[in-house]
Order: C-alpha cells, then structure tokens, then sequence
C-alpha cells in the first residue's frame, strides 16, 4: 500500500511504502473500518533513525501531517487524533489517525430548543454541524422524513451528527475521493435507512452470493444462552396503583398466531407460546405453566402499560440468545462469491452443521452484518471481520437450503460395522459351527440399517453374498479371519472382521456366555435389565456360584471408544451387573472377562 504523507494545506510532501523500493518503510499497521460510526482509524509506526542516522524524511512527520491511501478500492484521508495521537522515541513515531474532519471531532454543538418537525437537513443547517466543513450530502433516503428532536447539553458535533442520524432512523457513512495526487477532492456523506433485517439493508449490500461456512472460511461459531429475567406472565401496575383489569388485549405474530395477550376481567397478561416451550416444571398446580413477574411502573393510561408488557415479552419471554462468529483472517482480504472482499455493512449468511435443534433439524444458519473492518499489511494474521445484528434464520425460509444441509450432514456421517455370533468365535478338536451376522448402523443410530448388499470373504477370498453365514469348525484348521463390506447405493460403506480359532490342546475350553435378564434391546429410553456372566466347559456350566473365577466388565461407547469412568467404575469382580438408562446412551457394547482366582 502506498501512504501519501500529506502537510497541513492537504499538498503531498513524501509517501511511504512496504512495496516501493527506495520509500520509507512503515511497520505495526493496523486499518480499523467501523459501520456504526461512519470511520476509520488507522495506526502505524516509522524507523526515525536507521544504521544511527536521523532520515530526512522525519521532518515531515509530525503534528501537522495528514496521510491519505487506498484499500480495496476506497479512498482514505487520516487525521492525527486522540489522547495518543502521536508518540514519538528516539527512534520511531508512532501515529494514531482518523478518517474525520478534527472540526466534527472536537467542535461543540450547543443545545435546541424546538417545538416542531423538521426535515434532516434542516437541523444539519439549525446546528452547523458540517456547514463549515468539505463534506456534503450525498445520498439522503430519508429526506422526506421529520422529526421533533431537542437537545439540553453540549457534545461534540460528531456525536450529534450521530444522534440526528438516529432519530430519523437512519444509519450513514463518509465516502472520501481522492486526487490523483493523493491529496483530497471530496468528502461525501451517505444516509440511508436504518437495516430492518428484511428488504432495507442501509450501508453495505446484502451479498447474496456468499455464504460463510464452518470448517471453509469460519473458524468458530459460538451460540451463548441467557435465561436472565425470564418471564412469560406479568401483572403491570400503572401511576397511582392504575389498574387494567377491566383492559383486553391481543399481540399476534407474523405467523398469525397470538403470541401475548390479556383477557378482560384478568389482572394477568400471557405469553403462551413461550409456557408451551419453557413451562414451570416444579409448580405445586401442575395446571400453573407460567413463570410471573409483576412490574409498577409511572404510565397513566392502560394501552401504555399494554405497550410496556409486549416489550417485556419481546425481551424476556424466550431465552436471549446471542453469537460470536470468528472468521478466518484470509477471508478479509479475499474475494469472495460473485464480487469483491466483503465490506462493512455487507450482510452474508452464516452455517454451521454442527448445531442441531430440539426437533431434529440440523444446521445452524445466520443473518449478520459487517460492523468493523481490520486490516493490517505487516501482520496480516490479525486481520478480523467482527460482525453484528446476528439473526437465526428459520429453516423454513428455505427447504432446499435445510435439505443441503441435512445431505451434507448425513453424507458425513459414517457408518459403524459389527458382528453377532450365535456360538462365540473358537471352537475345540474340529466340532461345532457358529452363524456370524453383518450389521450396520448410521453414527450412533440404535436402529440398525440394512445395506443392499454383503459380501463375505475368509482369509481375503470372498466365501458368500448374504448378511448371515455359518462357519463350520471343520473348515477351519487353526484360525480363520471372516470378514464382510456392506455397500450402500453402490458404495462399500462399512465393514468389520473376527478371527474363528480351532482348538486342539486336549482340554475342553471354557466358553463365557452373557445372559441378560430383559433382552438386549431396549425401545422408549427404558432399559432395565441384569447381565449375568455364565462359564461353560464341556457344556456344562461351571463357577455358578462365582467364587472360582473375577469377573471383570467394561463398555464400548458407540461410536467405538471406551468408557474409561464406567470401566473404572466396576472394576470390581461381579458375576451379574445391572444395566438401566443411565449406562446407555443410544447404544452401547458391554464385555466381560473371567480370571481364574488361583
């Protein structure tokens, strides 16, 4: 970038870059581009002093310099301002800088009284609030509104700048054009209405040719909830005890449906959209849903104190939900979508796929806009898009969105492979035969998917095409490894393998059997059942009373992991253990191991 150095008449005097070879080099830059404000800061520091020499180009770096630039595309004229504007050592200066005239900045603007509507432009012209400055109205989307405003006290002009604007509803930014010399032609000011979140967008554009993902060019997407003043019934009590019993009111949503209301003869307004979702669970009256706050407030007439209780509902009757989306500092500078690198004000949407809501629905989108810009040449990893005016997005607004997401989710999510036996997997001295059967599931899934084709290899050669096969131990000399794959829509998609062994050392092996009191699955969450560890040789059963041998049990997780706090848990030797609901999630693999005692 290319930083004109510019004297107090606005004429340029040097220039500074990282680029140029030959120009005076600036280091620990950072641009700030703020939406609310309507500008930009930008701070930088210059060598003084190189190999023990004072350079000449110091002289013009002072108090009284200006800078001007360019950054996509946008012209930028920076004054010196705030309590550290300059810092200067023996060796460096430091600048602090702002994209506003010091006039806006400084400047008083003195009270108003006023006792009509007027225009925008008309309290501009009342205040002189650029009157004497280079700047000049450009866009005014709001022109043909007034207002009746007041002012009591004394602020800066800028500050009011910012207030007037925000009484008209309005939000604005300075546009700056530079010459070719670098040194300035125009300062433009923007206003527009105000973003509604819906067809006003105000500064920016709402680029509907991006969309930022997690896991892409998003980092983090964090939700945070708050249940702080949570109510969904309220008793408003006005001046001097103004009842609104006799009062009725209705508040309907965008839906149609009534989402508040108070009934005439009640002294208690509602909000039942909010009990059906966040009911009194600890009510003594199972019938009583509601969760109450009464109010006293100074209003004198009751459609006031009705006003004041939607308001509440609004704020307080669902849970506060807020966002914080870090994006990847690559995404700054980077074009993006259709256009250009994303700019303050811009409004994109924001997924997530890995946020899931109470009914199912999976996939996380949001509505923001860009508040603050920071670039830095010399450090680009701190470069950030901060973004504001975050807004969940229903996943009705658009199905073919929600089924995108949901295909990109279960496209993601693997498949889990596992094998029966109906008579374990070693058998003694060349007899006996045990049915191995292939299963899959979806993740977690408890139910289990039937794949539209097995196939079953012995060693690596395939042996049988079906879900189930029986293994005779006279076709197994001392091991086998039986295996299988289960394709899905033309994709091998999971698979598992068992080695069988063949035991021939002239004694009988001891098999272990888990039997389970209540079956082994369980519909509803409600699981309940006794697993008992029974040892057979020479089929019959042996250490029934477990005194001979120490039963040890463990579980596998779902998706394959092991549960080391339940393992440790019971490790104690028990011959029978009692499952329930709150040792499974979903699904879950419990094995037993028996050690002889002497």
């Amino acid at each position: 970038m290319l930083i004109n150095v510019l004297d107090v008449n606005l004429q340029k005097v040097a220039f500074l870059s990282n680029d140029v070879p030959g120009l005076p080099n600036y280091y620990d830059d950072e641009f700030h581009e703020y939406r609310d404000q309507g500008a930009a800061t930008f701070k930088f520091t210059v060598k003084k002093v190189i190999n023990n020499k004072l350079q000449s180009y110091a002289r013009f770096l002072n108090g009284q310099s200006y800078f001007s630039f360019q950054i996509d595309g946008n012209d930028y004229l920076m004054t010196p301002a705030s309590e550290q504007a300059i810092h200067e050592t023996s060796e460096e200066i430091s600048f602090f800088c702002v994209s506003l005239d010091r006039e806006l900045m400084s400047e008083q603007a003195n009270p108003l009284v006023n006792t009509s509507s007027h225009n925008i432009q008309w309290y501009f012209d009342q205040m002189g609030l650029i009157s004497n400055t280079q700047i000049t109205i450009g866009i005014n989307e709001v022109s043909n509104l007034t207002r009746t405003i007041n002012y009591d006290g004394q602020e800066t002009k800028l500050a009011r700048l910012i207030s007037v604007i925000g009484n008209f509803d309005a939000e604005f930014e300075f546009i700056t054009k530079l010459n070719n010399d670098g040194s300035l032609d125009s300062v433009t000011l923007n206003i527009y209405k105000e973003n509604d979140g819906l067809d006003i967008q105000g500064v920016g554009k709402k680029r509907d040719d991006v969309r930022l993902i997690f896991g892409e060019n998003i980092q983090a997407v964090e939700r945070d909830v708050s249940t702080e003043g949570f109510l969904n019934a309220t008793t408003v009590t006005g001046a001097d005890n103004l009842s609104w019993k006799s009062a009725s009111f209705s508040y309907t949503n965008d839906d149609g449906v009534e989402e508040f209301y108070k009934r005439a003869g009640d002294n208690t307004a509602y909000a039942p959209l909010s009990a059906k979702i966040y009911p009194a669970q600890l009510s003594k009256d199972k019938d009583d849903i509601w969760t109450r706050i009464d109010f006293t407030t100074e209003y004198k007439n009751v459609n006031d104190m009705w006003a004041y209780a939607v308001r509440q509902f609004k704020q307080y009757a669902y849970h506060q939900v807020s966002y914080t989306v870090t994006p990847s500092s690559k995404l700054v500078n980077a074009e993006i979508g259709d256009g250009p690198p994303l700019a303050k004000g811009d409004t994109v949407v924001i997924q997530d796929n890995n946020y899931i809501d109470i009914d199912g629905n999976v996939g996380l989108l949001l509505s923001a806009r860009v508040s603050e810009k920071i670039v830095s040449e010399t450090h680009p990893e701190n470069n950030k898009l901060i973004f504001s005016n975050y807004k969940k997005l229903k996943n009705e607004v658009s199905t073919d969105i929600q089924a995108i997401v949901n295909q990109l989710v279960d496209a993601a999510t693997p498949y889990i492979g596992s094998i029966d036996t109906t008579n374990g997997t070693q058998f003694k001295n060349g007899t006996g035969s045990t049915t191995l059967s292939a299963h899959i599931y979806k993740g977690s899934a408890t139910t289990e998917t039937i794949a539209d084709s097995y196939e079953w290899s012995k060693d690596g050669a395939v042996v049988a095409n079906a879900q189930t096969i029986i293994v005779d131990a006279s076709g197994v000399a001392d091991k086998a490894v039986y295996s299988f794959k289960a394709t899905v829509a033309g994709k091998v998609v999971a698979g598992q393998s068992v080695t069988i062994t063949n035991v021939d050392d002239g004694t009988s092996p001891i098999n272990l059997v888990i039997d389970s009191s209540n079956g082994y699955q369980f519909k509803n969450n409600t699981i309940n059942t006794t697993f008992t560890a029974i040892l057979y040789q020479n089929n019959k059963e042996i250490d029934s009373e477990g005194t001979k041998f120490a039963y040890i049990w463990s579980k596998t997780n779902a998706d394959g992991t092991v549960d080391t706090a339940w393992n440790l848990a019971h490790q104690t030797s028990q011959k029978s253990i009692t499952i329930t609901n709150s040792d499974v999630w979903q699904r879950a693999t419990f094995d037993c191991t028996a050690e002889p005692l002497n």
